[in-house]
């Protein structure tokens, strides 16, 4: 386990860091919303209309999605200040969590500005390649 964190990555290093994990194999994607859900006119409800083409629903686990690249710039849209970015309208999307094959390949808690990253040691050596700092330690 590995971990990621706010202030070793800009907004694009972020999206840097989401190919890499679809050059690994990532499929899927879930982000959490503030607010209540599918109410007309919200934020949540205008991301949810973007994200519709891309709509996988998983029992008990809420709503994923496809990632794909037609998919990933809908998020880019949805989260302009990154993966990392922390938006205080009270329905922003947040907390996005990339899958691969069912299981949680990268996890961020936007509050806390950490994530946490579940790879093999010789992609941990790809991550280092690829100029993606990472971390062995949660922060204290």
């Amino acid at each position: 386990m590995l971990f990621v964190r706010r202030e070793d990555y800009s907004p694009e290093a972020s999206w840097r860091l989401l190919e890499w994990c679809r050059a690994h194999g990532a499929d899927e994607f879930g982000l959490a919303f503030r607010g209540p859900p599918y109410l007309p006119g919200t934020r949540w409800a205008a991301a949810d209309e973007m994200l519709v083409p891309f709509r996988r629903r998983v029992a008990s686990s809420g709503d994923r999605w496809t990632l794909t690249g037609e998919s990933a710039t809908v998020l880019r849209e949805l989260l302009p200040d990154g993966l990392f970015g922390l938006e205080d309208d009270a329905a922003s999307p947040h907390d996005p969590t990339i899958y691969r094959g069912a299981r949680v390949l990268l996890a961020i808690a936007t509050r806390d500005g950490e994530g946490r990253l579940d790879v093999s040691a010789d992609e941990e050596a790809s991550l280092e390649r690829a100029g993606l700092p990472v971390h062995r330690e949660r922060r204290a």
